[in-house]
């Protein structure tokens, strides 16, 4: 019998892109395995022309309760054998044990009451990160010499179509060398160092390398990167609220370095295996560092920090103190190889 498995990771961009090497060895263990994902409506571009999903089941965020029984109605009728939560919260633990599957388990991190109705696979280690705690669950189920999650990179793969429609939204630039991606916005004030830092960072990189600076982010975060722009002594590209996430993808792919604080576009970088530099603060990096052997990341490590998401933090001293001198040094250090 072949079995049919579902995983539930409905949200944010970093974590889903932290769940993909589950998937992906789900189908090393177990080639014919039928493997599907739940994942709210906005995000499921992410799982499009990977070839390690045989289906994506939308959920609308915004559908409310009629819109919860719906996506519960549909995983029952599927049958699953197993339901894999990755998101370990009281919504998704509810949707697991009404799943019907005859097994149905978690990540050690559960929270809101989650392993009342379903199984961690593993008590919660503090010392893992993300990518590493997610992949307890290929642990848990076995298989003969495993291969580590950065192994499996890339864990997204942009078409030759996609590069197409990249190459039309940077018109005049196809040819420049050393195009570098800068990701200065986040969810919250607390990671996010600042623009200025960031205008100061290029000037110096233009200096030496002779960059193309690269602006990705959404519509809300414009107005931050045109103040950045207004501060840079070189032209730039700036695609804020123009790209979809597949577009996004493919423009993080044309870079030959991509640097921003922790947000969901230097964990997509990370998982198409390309070397980032992140700058932390709020965040803890042990838990969320670029996943792959090319990248690195500078924090303070100051005794307040990591304060987390929902810090009451109005200082953010741990982000002002990285200076951009700082910044530039290490990246001389650790990266100029990257650099044409």
């Amino acid at each position: 019998m072949v079995p049919k498995i579902l995983i539930i990771k409905p949200s944010g961009i970093g974590d889903i892109v932290h769940s993909l090497p589950v998937a992906i060895a789900l189908k090393k263990i177990n080639p014919d395995c039928r493997l599907h994902w739940l994942i709210f409506s906005k995000f499921e571009q992410l799982l499009k022309n990977v070839n390690y999903i045989d289906k994506v089941i939308q959920w609308d965020r915004k559908g409310g309760l009629r819109e919860y029984m719906r996506v519960i109605k549909l995983i029952r009728s599927e049958n699953y054998d197993m339901v894999i939560d990755l998101q370990s919260l009281l919504r998704t633990a509810i949707l697991s044990f009404f799943s019907g599957a005859k097994e149905k388990i978690t990540v050690g991190l559960t929270r809101e009451f989650s392993w009342l109705f379903e199984k961690p696979v593993s008590k919660f280690n503090p010392e893992l990160h993300a990518v590493e705690r997610n992949y307890e669950i290929i642990k848990y189920l076995g298989g003969q010499n495993l291969p580590s999650p950065d192994d499996l990179l890339p864990w997204l793969k942009i078409t030759n179509d996609e590069k197409k429609i990249t190459n039309s939204a940077m018109v005049g630039f196809e040819n420049n060398k050393n195009l570098v991606l800068f990701s200065v916005g986040s969810r919250g004030a607390h990671k996010i160092w600042p623009q200025t830092h960031y205008a100061k960072l290029i000037n110096l990189m233009n200096e030496r390398y002779d960059i193309t600076p690269v602006f990705l982010g959404s519509k809300e975060e414009s107005a931050l990167i045109e103040k950045t722009t207004g501060e840079i002594n070189c032209k730039s590209i700036n695609l804020a609220g123009k790209t979809d996430l597949r577009t996004t993808l493919a423009v993080i792919d044309e870079c030959c370095l991509v640097i921003g604080n922790d947000n969901g576009i230097v964990h997509m970088a990370a998982a198409l295996d390309k070397p980032v530099l992140v700058i932390f603060g709020a965040t803890n990096p042990k838990w969320y560092y670029p996943y792959n052997k090319k990248s690195k990341y500078i924090y303070k490590n100051y005794p307040c920090s990591p304060c987390g998401i929902k810090t009451f933090c109005r200082d953010y001293k741990c982000m002002k103190d990285i200076k951009p001198e700082e910044v530039f040094n290490f990246l001389r250090d650790n990266f100029e190889n990257y650099l044409k």
